[in-house]
Order: C-alpha cells, then sequence, then structure tokens
C-alpha cells in the first residue's frame, strides 16, 4: 500500500533527533529541526557540507553508524547518498515506532518535512506528496498572497 501522510503539527522542544550523514540535504534538516528545538545528533562518516561545522547545539558523531544510536530517538533522518542504507534505516525505525524521513525515497519513510511558512498569525505546512520544488512554490506563491492581504 502506498503511504498516505497525515498532516500533523508536533513540539519538538527537547525531543532526541538523530540524522544520519551530513551533505546538503542534511544540514536543511538540520536547520529546520534545530529552528524547532530539537535536540540534535549527527552521525557520519565525514563533514560534507561546512555549514556544520559553525552550527552549536548538535552532537556529531565521526564514524558508522549503529543501532544504539537508535535509543530514545524520536526522529531520524535518513540523509545519506546511500539510497538502500537509507532503506535499511527506515526499516529499522519504523519496525521501532520511529519518526523517520529519508531522502532518497518518497515511499520508504514514515513521515515528511514540510515546507514551512509563518507569518504573526499562521503557520502552514506545504507538502507536495515528496517534490520539495513544488512545495517551494506554492510557499512562494501564498508567501506573496498573505503580504498582500496584510497591506
Amino acid at each position: 500500500m502506498k503511504n498516505r501522510f497525515f498532516p500533523l503539527f508536533v513540539n519538538l522542544i527537547g525531543k532526541e533527533a538523530l540524522v544520519i550523514g551530513a551533505g546538503k540535504i542534511a544540514i536543511r534538516k538540520v536547520e529546520s529541526l534545530l529552528r524547532y528545538g530539537a535536540k540534535i545528533t549527527v552521525v557520519t562518516r565525514e563533514i560534507k557540507e561546512e555549514k556544520f561545522l559553525n552550527l552549536k547545539n548538535i552532537d556529531i558523531k565521526i564514524g558508522e553508524f549503529n543501532e544504539t544510536l537508535l535509543e530514545n530517538k524520536f526522529i531520524v533522518v535518513a540523509a545519506t547518498d546511500n539510497p538502500e542504507f537509507n532503506r535499511y534505516i527506515y526499516k529499522l525505525c519504523n519496525s521501532k515506532n520511529i519518526l523517520v524521513n529519508n531522502i532518497t525515497s518518497k515511499e520508504d519513510m514514515n513521515c515528511r518535512f514540510a515546507s514551512i511558512l509563518e507569518t504573526k498569525d499562521y503557520q502552514i505546512g506545504i507538502s507536495a506528496k515528496g517534490n520539495p520544488s513544488k512545495s517551494k512554490a506554492l510557499k512562494n506563491k501564498l508567501k506573496n498572497m498573505l503580504k498582500t492581504d496584510l497591506e
């Protein structure tokens, strides 16, 4: 059965998050999680995105993933460039009822990150069913529409 995602807003303050990988997409996921107060651990063989070195309030572990890193995790992001490994992470997390986002698949995940638009009065999460460029385009249209309504 194809995944059906239920839109949900959740409080991440103090929740344990694990990001596996340290590339361009991983940094965006980490920045989003940080913005909402998650307590983040990153595990990676190598840091591919220099921005990781400037981030505070994250724990970076250089080395291999092992299953013990999943203990007490609320959400995991499989952000490597290896689709088979990310699928393995998905299956492992899903079997343990851990929320998991897989950057290399639209199906092998149980949660998605939304494109978020926040104003003084609204918080809008946008999903184009796994197509980030469509989500971003709609976000920009909504941003312009709300700006017009507020003037």
